[in-house]
């Protein structure tokens, strides 16, 4: 029995998926936490330490690859292109244009802007997959949707952040395309690298390339405490976990339906970074989003049984 059929079941994937926003939610504080601690305001030393958090990931997802699940970890040759294609993608470009604009714009600016790759995965999908065309129902979940996240951030709006710059908005909405792309071409290519072997090799080499720009921009290392060490593994677990379980969800449900999911990485996000950061605060707007959200989701979700046949 194949060991990843689990994750066929609507229930399993619900709730995995949730999990996968729960975990990349969590990422957002700890990172602020860690940029703190560590003093980093060069974005090269923030890209020097994406890539030392994304090459410890890749090598515990390979370990646990090869020793858990005794798979071979080793890329075949036709396998190769496709990992270094997704490993550009998701891990290099996404994050090497994410850690660079964010240092050049607000995080709610930041936020806003990454929720794009729901509505470019949507969109893609209905050209490259039959099964997975627009609905009414599905673009009204995603304005919805859409219109929590931006609510999430409303009171913290005014006229002095609507401002644009390539290297800061422009660059956060490029990496969102790169997102996209990526799970577009892992849905379309299910089943041509296993998905745990492919998020090892993709994290790993994604990050190694990561710092080598980083080091190559700012040629020192962070000086890590205990306290910023701990926290530089828990984010590394979390790309190991969260992008392994979500690489396998994509190879067994469409694109846009497992994407709206992805609404609840800035609600979670928000809620962690008030319990864990003094100066955040839970306001009405955000109780108001995640109404939205859930709203949208479930408006989303409710698919006709003609398309529950065809996946």
């Amino acid at each position: 029995m194949d060991r990843s059929s689990i994750f066929e079941k609507k229930s399993v994937m619900i709730i995995a998926a949730l999990f996968c926003c729960l975990l990349w939610g969590s990422a957002f504080p700890s990172v602020k936490i860690s940029y703190s601690l560590l003093n980093l305001a060069n974005e090269f030393q923030k890209i020097l330490f994406a890539g030392i958090r994304f090459t410890i990931a890749g090598l515990a997802v390979l370990v646990f690859a090869k020793v858990k699940l005794k798979i071979r970890i080793k890329p075949t040759r036709s396998e190769m292109p496709f990992i270094l294609l997704i490993a550009m993608l998701q891990t290099f470009g996404m994050y090497t244009l994410y850690y660079i604009g964010i240092g050049n714009t607000t995080g709610v600016k930041a936020s806003i802007l990454v929720s794009m790759s729901v509505f470019v995965v949507v969109i893609l999908a209905h050209f490259v997959f039959k099964n997975d065309k627009l609905s009414w129902r599905k673009i009204i979940g995603l304005i919805l949707g859409i219109a929590g996240v931006v609510l999430v951030n409303f009171s913290l709006l005014d006229a002095s952040l609507f401002s644009f710059s390539l290297t800061g908005e422009g660059f956060i909405a490029i990496s969102s395309l790169f997102s996209a792309a990526t799970a577009i071409l892992i849905r379309k290519n299910a089943g041509k690298v296993d998905a745990v072997k492919l998020n090892g090799w993709q994290l790993f080499i994604g990050g190694l390339l990561l710092m080598t720009v980083g080091f190559i921009g700012y040629p020192h290392f962070p000086a890590f405490t205990w306290a910023t060490g701990l926290l530089l593994i828990y984010l590394a677990a979390i790309s190991a976990v969260a992008f392994t379980v979500w690489f396998v969800l994509i190879r067994h449900h469409n694109v846009s339906y497992l994407s709206q999911f992805k609404f609840a990485i800035p609600i979670f996000g928000s809620l962690l970074s008030v319990i864990f950061i003094p100066e955040e605060h839970l306001g009405l707007e955000i109780l108001a989003a995640i109404l939205l959200v859930a709203l949208g989701t479930l408006i989303v979700n409710r698919r006709s049984k003609k398309n529950l046949k065809l996946e």
